[in-house]
């Protein structure tokens, strides 16, 4: 499947900046290690920011397994289903931009 985003997986890696300011950068890269967003604080994450980090780095793998489930379900539709078929759709098309 052709995607208009970074492919995954994507990995988080933490640098130290050296200096007064004991600047954190939190990078989550590609595996191509282009950067795909950074999270910098003047200190540790906190865990909402930790948490926040580890979602944003397990998009790639989510909307894989995501639109896999998608097809699975595709293949056996039925009423017991069709909300699960709704809100996979929902998911792919926000995560997509579509």
């Amino acid at each position: 499947m052709k995607t208009k985003h970074t492919p995954g997986p994507w990995n988080l890696k933490q640098t130290h900046t050296p200096g007064p300011w004991c600047i954190m950068d939190n990078v989550i890269y590609s595996d191509d290690d282009t950067a795909v967003c950074m999270i910098t604080s003047y200190r540790d994450m906190t865990p909402r920011q930790a948490a926040n980090a580890r979602l944003i780095a397990s998009a790639p793998a989510l909307l894989e397994a995501l639109q896999w489930a998608l097809a699975q379900i595709e293949d056996d539709l039925d009423l017991d289903h069709q909300a699960a078929l709704a809100k996979a759709q929902a998911a792919i098309a926000k995560a997509t931009g579509e």
